[in-house]
């Protein structure tokens, strides 16, 4: 009698394994056809730090910035200092500082993709120059500004401290939005899509308009619908505060 002993027939890899390999192979072919590779994927972007002073007669501060952070502090220069903090990927942005009618307006183009550069701005401002903010991603800090404010991110905090400023309007679409006044504002203006709107005043009569659709709703001064001094705060969802201090 005879016994086999003939082999079992090999087996190929797993369908576990086959389909890690599969996975492995698009993703690889995916990065090379995009021209991303791992290469560019960890290369650092590329900064550079630059400052200068505007003299003259200025009544008014802009910035314009697709992305980036902007921090406002009042000193007791008599003219503006600016520090930009350039970032980009490719090319850098070409950033501008022109003046017109008293009006400084800084703001940058990027040569290629938006979102391959952006510029963080620090801003030294004397007393009582008005204020215009606008970034689409970024926070903005405000420090013991006078002059009438407007402040404004797609998405980001706004926080303001020892303001002085009668009138007040920070807006963001999403991010907490924070002011601390110094002197009772005539108006001062919070919204948040997503968010706390959180203002903190001396103890004064203020005509207070608090709004959230979700979250806590908390007056802590006096209130009057004939108040001089108006105060709205208003979220989508989170805290909406007026509180002393």
């Amino acid at each position: 009698m005879s016994i086999s002993t003939a082999r079992p027939a090999a087996t190929g890899p797993s369908r576990g394994r086959r389909s890690l390999a599969a996975a492995g192979a698009v993703l690889g072919a995916a990065l090379l056809l995009s021209g991303c590779g791992l290469r560019s994927l960890a290369s650092p972007a590329q900064e550079k730090v630059q400052t200068y002073d505007v003299g003259g007669r200025l009544t008014m501060l802009k910035v314009d910035s697709g992305s980036g952070a902007i921090v406002v502090d009042q000193t007791g220069r008599s003219g503006v200092r600016v520090t930009e903090t350039v970032h980009w990927t490719d090319d850098p942005p070409r950033t501008r500082h022109p003046v017109d009618g008293g009006t400084l307006t800084l703001d940058y183009d990027c040569p290629r993709d938006e979102w391959r550069c952006g510029v963080d701005y620090k801003i030294e401002i004397p007393r009582d120059l008005r204020v215009d903010l606008h970034t689409g991603s970024g926070d903005i800090t405000l420090r013991a500004v006078s002059g009438e404010l407007k402040a404004v991110t797609g998405s980001g905090e706004i926080g303001g401290s020892a303001l002085t400023a009668r009138r007040a309007s920070a807006e963001t679409g999403s991010g907490d939005v924070e002011l601390r006044f110094a002197t009772a504002p005539g108006t001062a203006e919070l919204r948040t899509g997503s968010g706390s709107a959180i203002v903190r005043v001396p103890q004064d009569t203020y005509d207070v308009t608090a709004r959230t659709g979700s979250g806590q709703k908390v007056v802590e001064v006096g209130t009057s619908a004939s108040a001089t001094r108006r105060i709205v705060v208003q979220t989508g969802s989170g805290d909406a505060k007026v509180l002393k201090g």
